[in-house]
């Protein structure tokens, strides 16, 4: 056996061994995490876009995991091999675009949403989704091996975008990855200066920076193997940085679901018009059918006015044969007390029905008055508490 042939086989061997190992991790972070998977995902009847995101960052990869095996185990001829090369890193970005777009969601919320920095995002992400296309077409190639039937490993050739352009595909994901994480720190600094910080915001940001880290760290070795001249070895960190990848981004929506849910939950009230007015964030022990009610008390050394400014008491609704308001409404020492535990929605056939509950604030106190199509019956006595 030449020495090519020796290190070929030496190659080889620890290509399936690394690709074995970063396997054996993905399958054991999806094991172990199937508890909490089926709690925060599954249990949620509804699919959001960060649901389907999740399906396609885990799910998806064991697609891609089962190409990979077939292309580093599998023995291929020279002409399948060069016939096939760009079918891996193809079906590969879709997951490099499940995971930037997951990241890019919570970049959204952290800014409240905001219509210009969607436009930055999604700019962006049709960007990166750009030459994570271009780069497979134009600069990707098969490695060629001393003896065929063999591996069908990926390297790197000439284009028109330049010698090394097989480089960007992994420098873009690089370069998202910085940019979101750094407009991600920028808002916890931002929210620093205005108050303290939520612990879901800390959560955000530390298992941000450390998937940054993380990722970051197998891109750059993905750039540094490309560069150097041993063709034969460049693309052995490839499947590693595509694996991690699934495993961090699936860590990030389960820590965040679960540290939402060891905390907070979210009540939505809706006036009349069907616009949504405030989300109220509370205690999650209020959704305990035995929890007691959500108070929001007339003495404004209870009341917080930064807080809730307004809130919605929906229709009735038929419950048990019955007719019952959603939320019962009555009136103690001033204040006013909202049962939990019914869902608070106001659906578009019910807005004639409707009531809006108004804060007013006077000298001698904090008061509320009830409105419907526009009667304003008497107001409640303003006792305090």
């Amino acid at each position: 056996m030449s020495a090519s042939e020796t290190q070929f086989e030496s190659v080889v061997n620890a290509a399936q061994i690394y690709i074995a190992c970063t396997t054996s991790i993905l399958i054991w972070d999806w094991l172990s995490c199937l508890p909490q998977e089926r709690k925060y995902i599954w249990k949620s009847k509804s699919w959001t876009p960060i649901k389907f995101l999740y399906c396609m960052v885990r799910y998806y990869t064991f697609m891609v995991l089962i190409v990979t095996d077939v292309w580093f185990f599998a023995g291929w001829s020279e002409n399948a091999c060069a016939r096939y090369v760009r079918i891996l890193p193809g079906i590969a970005v879709l997951i490099d675009l499940s995971v930037e777009a997951v990241l890019a969601i919570r970049v959204y919320a952290l800014y409240a949403c905001d219509r210009h920095m969607a436009a930055f995002l999604i700019t962006m992400l049709v960007g990166f989704l750009g030459v994570m296309i271009a780069v497979p077409i134009l600069a990707f190639d098969y490695n060629r091996l001393p003896q065929w039937p063999g591996p069908c490993m990926v390297t790197g050739k000439p284009s028109i975008a330049g010698p090394k352009f097989i480089i960007a595909f992994y420098a873009a994901p690089m370069t998202c990855d910085f940019i979101m994480t750094a407009l991600t720190v920028y808002r916890l600094f931002e929210q620093n200066r205005e108050g303290p910080t939520n612990s879901l915001m800390k959560r955000m940001v530390r298992d941000g920076l450390f998937y940054f880290v993380a990722i970051s760290v197998f891109n750059l070795l993905n750039v540094i193997f490309f560069i150097q001249g041993n063709e034969m070895i460049q693309a052995i960190n490839a499947p590693a940085s595509i694996q991690i990848s699934s495993v961090l981004c699936c860590r990030l929506i389960l820590n965040l679901r679960a540290e939402n849910d060891a905390n907070t939950a979210v009540r939505r009230f809706s006036n009349t018009k069907n616009q949504w007015v405030t989300d109220i964030i509370h205690d999650a022990s209020v959704l305990s059918p035995n929890a007691n009610p959500i108070r929001f008390s007339a003495n404004p050394n209870i009341y917080s006015p930064d807080i809730y400014s307004q809130f919605i008491v929906p229709p009735a609704a038929h419950l048990d044969g019955e007719t019952r308001r959603h939320s019962r409404m009555r009136s103690h020492d001033g204040s006013l007390t909202m049962t939990s535990g019914i869902p608070l929605e106001l659906d578009e056939e019910d807005d004639d029905d409707g009531y809006d509950v108004e804060r007013q604030s006077g000298s001698a106190g904090s008061s509320f008055k009830l409105e419907q199509d526009g009667h304003v019956p008497p107001e409640l006595p303003k006792e305090r508490v």
